[in-house]
């Protein structure tokens, strides 16, 4: 071979053994500062699961109130205002909610088929449950509870209202272990018709029904997320001895007929009415959030039911005393010394004012203006924020 050539040859094998060099050096240097395909995906799936995980720690209740956005329904106020408690009838009920159902809710104590109105939408979402107990006079077709129920449709809640034994005028009703139980068979016939969040299931009512929601929470507080009770009858036997006053009222023959007797009479009488009263069962021991309000000119029942079951509730240092529950009783009025705790009433502008608002332990108090009512608003929403946690 000719020494040109020779070098020529030479120098080309040179070229190539530096680009294979510097090719291998790239190759290296790429390898250095990427990851695999399947080391990326390993780093991804690791963030996930540390992503996931960190949400388990900290878990997001379903159907969290905070995540229904809820507003004030402008069209009503007070159950005074709507319609009378006395109203009842099934049609102003199709006309108002047209999905609204008649049914049977068959008792777990004594097999008897009591009715109840119900509402669901159907959806497959999970959905509070509002449960609205009729007053005392009144059974379950009682319209005062339509704009409660007009709620549920916009704001897909579950709704039921039992009869639980009717108006309180037989000992199968007022207060009674069936009534009670009536209520409990109506959350259970709606959980098993509706897909019901049981983190939020709520009861409510007025005068006698007030007095059954807070018979229902004394009895199975592991139902309920919230209770709200208006003007309700809270100690039977003294309100008894105070409708002596008042000849012309109804309710007296009714407390006789349903305890067996003269409860100032019969012993056997006296002790069933308070049996059936909440100020025997009501007590720190129980661990939901109550509201109950009453009307500070209510002479049907007057607000010392409340201040005493609100009593019952609070811690003692936060107790009303004697004095400042017979001022309230005697003038209407809140005394001098007598301050509120909070100022969040959940009342609105168009709602009766607020005189005074106590927080004290699971209990809030509420007095307003006004006589023997129930205000649908604050019932909604400061139900719409319990959560059984």
């Amino acid at each position: 071979m000719k020494p040109r050539v020779f070098i020529y040859n030479c120098c080309i094998v040179f070229a190539i053994i530096l680009s294979a060099c510097s090719n291998n050096q790239k190759t290296e240097q790429q390898s250095q500062e990427s990851t695999s395909p399947a080391e990326s995906a390993q780093t991804t799936n690791a963030e996930v699961n540390d992503s996931a995980n960190a949400k388990k720690e900290e878990p997001e209740p379903e159907g969290s109130p905070e995540k229904q956005k809820v507003e004030r329904m402008a069209e009503y106020t007070t159950s005074r205002k709507y319609v009378s408690f006395s109203a009842q009838d099934f049609n102003a009920w199709k006309k108002a909610v047209p999905e609204i159902q008649n049914i049977k809710v068959t008792s777990s104590k004594d097999k008897k088929q009591e009715p109840a109105l119900f509402f669901n939408s159907g959806s497959d979402k999970k959905k509070p449950l509002l449960v609205v107990l009729h007053s005392w006079s009144d059974e379950y077709l009682q319209q005062a509870s339509i704009p409660f129920c007009l709620w549920a449709k916009k704001y897909d809640w579950v709704f039921i209202q039992p009869n639980y034994r009717g108006i309180f005028q037989t000992p199968e009703a007022m207060g009674s272990e069936l009534a009670i139980q009536d209520i409990v068979d109506a959350v259970n016939y709606a959980k098993k018709n509706a897909n019901v969040d049981a983190s939020r299931v709520y009861v409510t009512g007025a005068s006698g029904g007030g007095m059954g929601s807070l018979l229902a929470a004394s009895h199975h507080p592991e139902i309920w997320a919230g209770v709200a009770a208006w003007v309700p009858v809270v100690d039977i036997y003294s309100w008894f001895k105070y409708n002596a006053k008042f000849p012309s009222r109804k309710y007296r023959q009714q407390i006789i007929a349903a305890a067996g007797g003269d409860p100032t009479q019969d012993k056997k009488a006296e002790e069933e009415t308070k049996k059936r009263s909440a100020i025997s069962h009501l007590n720190q021991k129980i661990d939901m959030p109550i509201y109950i309000a009453h009307g500070i000119k209510d002479i049907l029942v007057p607000p010392d039911h409340s201040l005493r079951a609100y009593n019952l509730l609070a811690d003692e240092k936060d107790r009303l005393t004697e004095e400042q529950i017979n001022y309230i009783v005697k003038n209407k009025a809140v005394p001098k010394d007598l301050k509120s705790t909070d100022t969040e009433s959940y009342f609105g502008s168009a709602d009766p004012k607020v005189h005074l608002v106590k927080k004290s332990a699971n209990v809030t108090l509420v007095l307003f203006e006004g006589v023997h009512d129930l205000v649908y608003n604050p019932t909604l929403l400061w139900l719409n924020e319990q959560q059984k946690r």
